[in-house]
């Protein structure tokens, strides 16, 4: 049963030197050492410690804001980790998941947990619906523009098959199909230009 020791500091100028102090004397074995912001993603070190740790053994922080991102991720990752038979402690807040107290903060952090994604949910519809009603076009933007298509279209109806036009517009071939042969619907504008380029 190994004793792992984790720590961040939010950036490279801050220096991680009194929590790896905090996390010897706590007796780890070996220390994990992230430089990134909470926000940040990708956590080299964690990923390491993560693939290493088994069944019995423990994770040991100086805070529990050092390991989770969010409320959210710090939820979903103790919880993975009580699934792995792995107990966290914090030294900090005097928290060991393997007692009470650390059963206790499951609970807390579970309800905060789901509050925080009720939250976020909101905030995504929100400005989707606000996205809608201020006419802006959601999804991918489309790579080629209503000009674009109408050359395509031109260039076929001289010739061009659409092997060719793919190569030449760096595009699959079943995109420049449904260029050609899909009818968009467009509006006075779009359709006025392309009459205009057809009078070319």
């Amino acid at each position: 049963m190994a004793n792992y020791g984790y720590a961040r500091v939010s950036t490279a100028d801050q220096n991680e030197g009194m929590q790896v102090d905090a996390l010897q004397n706590a007796k780890c074995e070996k220390i994990f050492i992230d430089k990134a912001s909470g926000a940040k993603s990708s956590r080299p070190a964690l990923d390491d410690m993560l693939s290493k740790i088994q069944d019995g053994d423990t994770v040991t922080i100086w805070k529990l804001d050092r390991l989770g991102r969010s409320t959210v991720h710090l939820f979903n990752l103790l919880e993975d980790l009580k699934k792995r038979g792995v107990s966290v402690r914090s030294l900090t807040e005097g928290i060991d998941t393997a007692g009470s107290l650390g059963r206790f903060l499951f609970t807390i952090l579970a309800g905060v947990a789901e509050l925080e994604r009720e939250n976020i949910k909101q905030r995504v519809n929100a400005g989707l619906q606000q996205a809608k009603r201020e006419g802006v076009k959601l999804g991918r933007k489309e790579k080629f523009s209503t000009k674009d298509k109408a050359l395509i279209r031109r260039l076929h109806t001289l010739g061009d098959s659409y092997t060719k036009l793919s190569r030449e517009f760096n595009a699959s071939r079943s995109t420049i199909w449904q260029i050609i042969n899909v009818k968009e619907k467009t509006s006075f504008q779009d359709n006025r230009q392309t009459d205009l380029e057809d009078a070319l």
